[in-house]
């Protein structure tokens, strides 16, 4: 992918086109003399076009491709060929064919700037729905990843948002039922119904109440039931008030102790399906802990024999003296359990508390 404001034509490979292209030219010439082959070799001299439109920019084929008109032409020199019917044949068929190579590097530009083109607006609507959560809000350090299962897709139906207060953190981390750009659609609209919520609303159950309605509301799709699994988290310095919606809860790590769920019990409906909800559960965590927010791309990740990710391969990951160093670590871990790429999105929400008096870096 090249960069952004950069030219597709600007991505090529200069080792592999034009040079390789006048190298192959030199090859076939110098074996057409050493073996006499009296210019039955010119017709090779089309390949020449033809590998450099295959990785290069139009003009630098249209070098190539004179560089192979004016050698089939020479060719005809040593053999004492030249201007027969045979050898314009020949070169007519390497120009035919340079031409065409031309056609393809333009075709071919064409289509990679397009490529680019979506490729930036895909990391634009990724900006603009999963936002770059701030390093620090007071004593909470923060870190977020995201991939997606949709090689070059850059977002899909998993979502995270952090929202500071004057005296607390909310954060929300969720997984969109249904795949595609409806699945898209309502993670963007759960995030800023969350954002709008999370400050105006005094209890995290008002806010839940509020994304509950927000979803319901949604258009049902062709198969069926729209719903959000989703868990809402605030804290507010050694306090943590938490409530699952149908998610796994956030893992809970603690030096020396194997990573677990910040609570045990049946988490609630997902969001969308109503009804009423259990009041959130507080719990407390001291200087240094951890919790990691995630969705069901990490304990759902399963290796050739189907067995799922282990969470105690977790604890060396989430002890990393960085939070983005264990959030590459964890990444690490899942892609090697798995053997490759997962097959479903995955979000990571890391936050670790710090002593407190930590400043507030919001940016």
């Amino acid at each position: 992918m090249t960069e952004p404001g950069r030219s597709a034509e600007s991505g090529h490979r200069p080792w592999l086109g034009l040079p390789a292209a006048l190298a192959f030219i030199a090859v076939v010439l110098l074996v057409d003399v050493a073996a006499a082959a009296h210019a039955v070799l010119i017709g090779f001299l089309a390949l020449a076009p033809l590998l450099a439109a295959a990785v290069d920019t139009p003009r630098r084929t249209a070098v190539a491709s004179a560089a192979a008109t004016v050698a089939a032409v020479l060719a005809g020199l040593p053999s004492q060929t030249l201007g027969s019917l045979d050898h314009v044949l020949r070169v007519a068929v390497v120009v035919t064919v340079s031409v065409a190579a031309l056609y393809v590097a333009r075709a071919r530009t064409l289509r990679e700037e397009r490529i680019r083109r979506m490729s930036e607006i895909v990391r634009v609507t990724q900006r603009a729905i999963l936002r770059e959560v701030p390093p620090t809000i007071g004593a909470v350090a923060l870190e977020a990843r995201y991939v997606s299962a949709q090689r070059d897709a850059g977002v899909g139906g998993d979502l995270y948002e952090v929202v500071p207060g004057p005296d607390r953190v909310r954060l929300i981390i969720g997984d969109v039922c249904g795949k595609g750009l409806p699945a898209v659609q309502l993670a963007s609209a759960v995030i800023g119904a969350f954002r709008q919520s999370a400050i105006v609303r005094d209890r995290l159950e008002e806010v839940a109440a509020d994304l509950d309605a927000l979803v319901a509301r949604e258009p049902r799709p062709a198969y069926g039931v729209t719903f959000v699994t989703a868990v809402l988290l605030e804290v507010r310095g050694a306090d943590l008030w938490v409530m699952s919606c149908g998610h796994p809860m956030p893992l809970w790590h603690r030096r020396g102790r194997t990573p677990a769920p910040l609570d045990e019990n049946e988490p609630d409906r997902p969001l969308g399906l109503g009804g009423r909800r259990t009041p959130p559960r507080r719990r407390t965590w001291a200087t240094g802990d951890r919790l990691l927010l995630h969705t069901d791309g990490l304990i759902e990740a399963r290796d050739d024999d189907g067995r799922f990710f282990p969470l105690g391969l977790l604890d060396r990951p989430l002890s990393a003296s960085s939070l983005p160093k264990a959030l590459d670590a964890i990444w690490r871990a899942v892609r090697t359990h798995v053997g490759g790429e997962p097959g479903d999105d995955l979000a990571l929400l890391l936050i670790e508390r710090l002593p407190d008096g930590g400043r507030d870096t919001i940016r």
